[in-house]
């Protein structure tokens, strides 16, 4: 289950940052088309998430799973062929549209017989993929690189993506037996299952929030930490392979940490990195920006972990996933136009300095909001 949340999360979204600064010189013309990319994963992702909301009351998790790898590897094989700008954003689109399908239904799935008090955990094992994921596309990019003594090749990446994308549907289909779940109700819409879970209203507002931070702040990493932060595109693809490395061993730990500790302490802790972390990409060059995105930056990966055993502690089988996808709609809403302002005020300023601050606000705000969640006691 762990790999396929690499498929919706390092393959469908973390690539496209990593890369940017090679498709940028191949296919695009400023920071603002480079960000328009950006809010298409993110628009598409929208999209899947309110098909798998309509969906989730009728149709299998599971085949709800099938469905987004089949259609995620389908975009990644056209982005990496792509030899139009239009062409790349269908490909993103269709990439990030089947991630909605794979993330909704992965962690009910991962979570089928789990005691509450090990859902933090487990669950932040499929976020520590996508780490993993993260961390290797950015140590195979960097050997391939240099092996071609290319240092703008990205195509390939993405070809090499949808073949594993596509062995992995095929572990899927062979080896994920779920339990028939009961159907719930219509094809629609609805608060109805959102709002039996505690604190509805603020862990949606955060997690909407969270949707902004998300998209504004990875789009343009790469890019921030090449043109602002004074490092080399070598450099750059060492911290992901850090940020991989931290998000890895972190969602777990946070996970762990939540079990014991209590979600609401956890989530908090983790929107106060997001602020530190965007503040430093803002703020600050050199190594100092280095290490600092490596340990904090990787660690704050874990949010949507956090949110979804919060949401699992509450809600089964089907319920999940319609009260899950319900909030996620708000998430895509926020999250669609984040990355094309701060690519046009990157474009404005001539640097990323005020698109990065506006993050740290915005996590500011989550803080404000995860602190009206009720306390809540160890899992």
């Amino acid at each position: 289950m762990p790999l396929t949340t690499v498929v919706s999360h390092s393959f469908a979204r973390s690539t496209y940052p990593l890369m940017l600064p090679a498709i940028k010189d191949d296919l695009l013309s400023s920071n603002t088309q480079a960000g328009l990319g950006g809010t298409f994963i993110f628009a598409a992702y929208l999209v899947g998430v309110l098909v798998v909301t309509l969906a989730s009351g009728a149709v299998e998790p599971v085949a709800i799973l099938r469905i987004g790898l089949t259609v995620s590897g389908l975009g990644l094989g056209l982005i990496g062929l792509a030899p139009t700008f239009p062409v790349l954003l269908a490909g993103l689109a269709l990439s990030s549209a089947g991630g909605a399908g794979i993330w909704i239904t992965a962690p009910l799935l991962a979570t089928e017989g789990v005691a509450p008090n090990r859902r933090g955990i487990v669950i932040g094992f499929l976020t520590g993929a996508i780490g993993l994921g993260t961390s290797s596309i950015a140590l195979g990019t960097r050997i391939a690189r240099d092996a071609t003594g290319d240092a703008q090749l990205w195509r390939p990446i993405y070809l090499i993506e949808a073949g594993a994308t596509l062995a992995i549907l095929a572990l899927v289909i062979v080896g994920v037996r779920a339990r028939n779940t009961v159907r719930i109700g219509g094809r629609r819409i609805s608060l109805v299952g959102l709002r039996t879970v505690p604190g509805w209203r603020a862990i949606t507002t955060a997690y909407v929030i969270f949707g902004a931070i998300a998209s504004g702040y990875t789009s343009f990493l790469a890019e921030a930490l090449e043109e602002d932060g004074g490092l080399s595109r070598s450099a750059v693809a060492n911290i992901y392979i850090g940020l991989g490395i931290t998000s890895l061993v972190g969602a777990p730990l946070m996970g762990w940490i939540s079990d014991r500790a209590g979600r609401r302490r956890a989530l908090i802790s983790v929107m106060i990195m997001i602020m530190i972390v965007s503040m430093g990409v803002a703020l600050m060059t050199g190594a100092v920006l280095a290490i600092l995105a490596v340990t904090v930056g990787g660690m704050w990966a874990s949010y949507p972990t956090l949110t979804a055993t919060y949401m699992r502690d509450h809600l089964e089988d089907r319920a999940f996933g319609s009260a899950y996808g319900t909030m996620t709609i708000f998430y895509g809403a926020a999250a669609v136009p984040a990355p094309i302002l701060v690519g046009a005020l990157a474009d404005w300023r001539g640097s990323f300095t005020i698109p990065y601050l506006f993050v740290a606000a915005l996590a500011v705000a989550g803080v404000i909001a995860l602190r009206q969640l009720p306390q809540d006691a160890p899992a």
